[in-house]
């Protein structure tokens, strides 16, 4: 079997090791006609690099860092050590895995659409302001709005909500808390202020909330302070500027298919 093999630079050190294990069962690394891809990183590698893989099946290993400041991987299915790679290889071989699908975001803005695996957030930029905004959120058949003051939100999906999403939990007791898997979470980041909308009701909001997968979410800023739109693949972000709308939800049209060991 042809495999496609993407090692972080965080892993170099590694990539012989992980290379020959693989070679050892069978395995041709190759980067044309391959079955898989085996991603070797954090969790920032495997969101920068699966959408480009999206039509194979992925599966997604890391070192587990003993470094304080070393990489995190709360999505990865197993260690690059030795023994785990060895079994992994023979797993694979012999098919004892199973693929569950896992949804990606879109953000639209201007007319251009952006995609992630994990998460969208929007911050403010180049300014002591915070920003004011108000979401709507809408699955078809009801919508509520929600208007906070804050530092901007973050959309995610449940494979992202172990990262940024969570960072509450990971403050108060270092453990993130993922949302379930049909589920879209949204979190505002340090707000001083957040008010829902119901039907003409407000009420209080929340730090975060859920919502149903086919949730739709537009956003319109009160202010124009030039927040920016993070998330999509590499380390660029996107300055939102004027009255213009920003969108998300979960594409139709696309789908990660993550192998699950």
């Amino acid at each position: 079997m042809k495999i496609n093999l993407i090692v972080d630079k965080y892993h170099n050190d590694r990539y012989d090791s992980i290379r020959k294990a693989f070679e050892r069962d069978g395995f041709e690394i190759s980067t044309k006609d391959y079955a898989l891809t085996v991603f070797v990183g954090g969790d920032g590698t495997f969101a920068n690099g699966a959408l480009e893989f999206i039509s194979k099946p992925v599966l997604f290993l890391s070192r587990h860092w003993k470094r304080h400041n070393g990489s995190i991987s709360y999505n990865s299915q197993a260690n690059v050590d030795s023994e785990s790679l060895s079994a992994i290889s023979k797993r694979l071989n012999k098919g004892d895995y199973r693929i569950r699908e896992e949804p990606v975001l879109y953000a639209s803005y201007k007319g251009k659409k952006y995609f992630s695996i994990y998460d969208f957030f929007v911050e403010r930029f180049g300014t002591k302001e915070a920003l004011r905004y108000r979401i709507k959120v809408s699955d078809g058949k009801s919508a509520i709005n929600l208007y906070s003051i804050s530092n901007g939100f973050i959309i995610t999906t449940s494979l992202g909500s172990t990262g940024y999403y969570s960072y509450m939990d990971i403050l108060e007791n270092g453990k993130p808390k993922p949302i379930p898997k049909n589920r879209i979470g949204l979190c505002h980041i340090l707000p001083v202020k957040i008010e829902e909308t119901r039907k003409g009701v407000v009420s209080k909001g929340k730090l975060r909330k859920e919502f149903g997968i086919g949730s739709k979410f537009e956003v319109f800023f009160e202010r124009d302070v030039d927040p920016m739109l993070f998330g999509m693949p590499g380390n660029d972000g996107v300055r939102i500027t004027g009255k213009a709308v920003l969108r998300f939800g979960v594409d139709k049209e696309r789908k990660l298919k993550m192998i699950e060991l």
